[in-house]
């Protein structure tokens, strides 16, 4: 067990080597994620079903439960797009039960670019300034989906409006639940504001936000390789996406509750 709020080290011991993908689920209870390593050329290769069904049932959004993530032609999604996509919590705009976990499976990497981003929720607490989680505790987040028909339809009437500090009824923990943009990419999910400040404080806020999730102590960018699988405990990380221009790139993604 290590005590280190330094995502570079809880990075380096997220990782299950083959012989060791048993420990995995020790691993994301730690450190808020795993990475499962393939083993040699010829052995069986990772089923991400079968890692995902030891933690809960799968999540079923508009598009189903299993989602390939690879561009797509003048696609107007940024899930299929070579952009990058800015860190948040999934499940934002799902009517459905609370994501817990994401498991993803690499298919085919980019040779630059195009790797996941993770950011610790613990790393993040311990290196934001004092006066930010302040403010933070005392506001909510309106978020606005500009995709009807892919996220289902949010249980309220509105849009949602999310307290960006919660605590997780089930873990007992402090958690970050965000869902940052780029309101200049035409592409973007969703846009973001605060309840109650203006357009100009809303994006100084939540640059502010971005500005901590973005350190190296508190931030890893995962290169991909074929066969890689990597399991997130959407309480503990929020994670994003670097962007890979002109690279093929594909992830096989599903959630559990």
């Amino acid at each position: 067990m290590i005590k280190s709020l330094d995502m570079q080290d809880i990075a380096r011991h997220a990782v299950c080597p083959p012989g060791q993908h048993h420990l995995f689920r020790e691993k994301l209870d730690e450190h808020g994620f795993a990475v499962l390593q393939p083993g040699e050329a010829g052995d069986p290769a990772l089923d991400l079903d079968a890692v995902m069904a030891q933690l809960g049932e799968p999540v079923t959004y508009g598009f189903g439960t299993k989602l390939a993530l690879q561009p797509q032609e003048g696609s107007g999604n940024l899930q299929f797009t070579t952009r990058a996509m800015p860190l948040h919590t999934d499940g934002l705009f799902n009517a459905g039960p609370q994501v817990r976990y994401i498991g993803m499976r690499c298919v085919a990497a980019p040779l630059t670019g195009g790797q996941t981003l993770i950011a610790s929720n613990a790393a993040f607490f311990a290196h934001a300034p004092t006066d930010l989680l302040e403010i933070l505790r005392g506001v909510t987040i309106e978020y606005r989906n500009r995709i009807p028909g892919y996220y289902r339809d949010h249980p309220e009437a509105g849009h949602p409006q999310v307290a960006p500090i919660q605590d997780d009824p089930v873990t007992g923990t402090t958690r970050l639940v965000i869902g940052l943009t780029d309101p200049d990419d035409p592409t973007r999910t969703h846009d973001a504001t605060v309840v109650g400040h203006t357009a100009k404080e809303s994006t100084a806020l939540l640059g502010r936000i971005r500005a901590v999730l973005h350190q190296p102590r508190v931030l890893y960018a995962h290169t991909w390789r074929p066969g890689q699988v990597i399991v997130q405990d959407n309480r503990q990380v929020v994670h994003g996406r670097a962007a890979f221009p002109g690279q093929p790139r594909k992830l096989v993604r599903l959630s559990v509750a």
